[in-house]
């Protein structure tokens, strides 16, 4: 069943959307007609179903029934990326990670990025919405401001920190994820269950060697996906599905 998610308080009853690109989509592209059902979410975990009662060219009225509320991910997952040179490679790695499950985006700017600045953040947004349709997601990831890798050091993030890097490791995220420490106690899964997980991935030509020294010098740990050299899409959506997963 289709998913929407709109600005709107959902409660039981009617709805009227007048906003013109989702009057598009659910009248022209999706076909939608009077007694058709959907599912629409509000962004922060409710979720109510819905059958068209009017669909025009102006507006779509629909009725609402059995509001609830989805629940919480117990794990939250943070994605640092650096800002890519290409805005589609940006675009692909918002999208999965988006389909993905992680809670929160942050772009960053490392010294080895080429452009410093988001372009165009309503269409970064307008992807997220529609990933998290197709995906059912009930609650929409927080897509933050852009922040250079000083700050990132100086608010560092509570819980584990993975760093990717493919020259240099401290372990095989595969590893870490399902492993024990010397002495037997659990870390990885069952550590980013309890305080959750920030996964960095650098630009094309990855970060710098001072730039991970500082990170582990914070207490990161830096990681290795595999023996191949990944580009940075494919490395950040490995990575993301890995912590999210196993």
């Amino acid at each position: 069943m289709q998913h929407f998610f709109i600005n709107q308080e959902l409660k039981e009853g009617k709805i009227v959307i007048t906003d013109p690109e989702l009057l598009h989509q659910m009248k022209t592209v999706m076909r939608f007609e009077v007694g058709d059902k959907c599912v629409f979410l509000d962004g922060k975990g409710a979720k109510a179903n819905g059958v068209f009662d009017v669909v025009s060219k102006k507006e779509a009225i629909i009725v609402l029934s059995k509001v609830t509320y989805c629940p919480v991910n117990g794990r939250k997952v943070s994605l640092y990326i650096a800002l890519s040179k290409k805005p589609a490679t940006l675009e692909l790695i918002v999208q999965k990670a988006t389909e993905i499950g992680v809670t929160d985006i942050f772009p960053i700017v490392t010294s080895r990025c080429q452009v410093k600045e988001m372009r165009n953040v309503p269409r970064f947004l307008s992807i997220i919405s529609e990933a998290a349709e197709q995906s059912e997601r009930c609650v929409l990831p927080l897509l933050h401001n852009v922040i250079l890798f000083k700050d990132f050091l100086n608010n560092f993030p509570k819980g584990e920190v993975l760093v990717g890097d493919a020259r240099q490791h401290d372990v095989k995220l595969g590893e870490y994820l399902c492993g024990k420490n010397e002495i037997g106690e659990s870390y990885g899964k069952d550590m980013a269950d309890s305080v959750g997980v920030s996964v960095v991935i650098g630009p094309e030509g990855g970060l710098t060697d001072e730039e991970i020294s500082d990170a582990k010098a914070n207490g990161a740990k830096i990681f290795l996906l595999g023996e191949n050299v990944l580009r940075m899409e494919t490395a950040a959506i490995s990575a993301i599905s890995m912590v999210m997963f196993m």
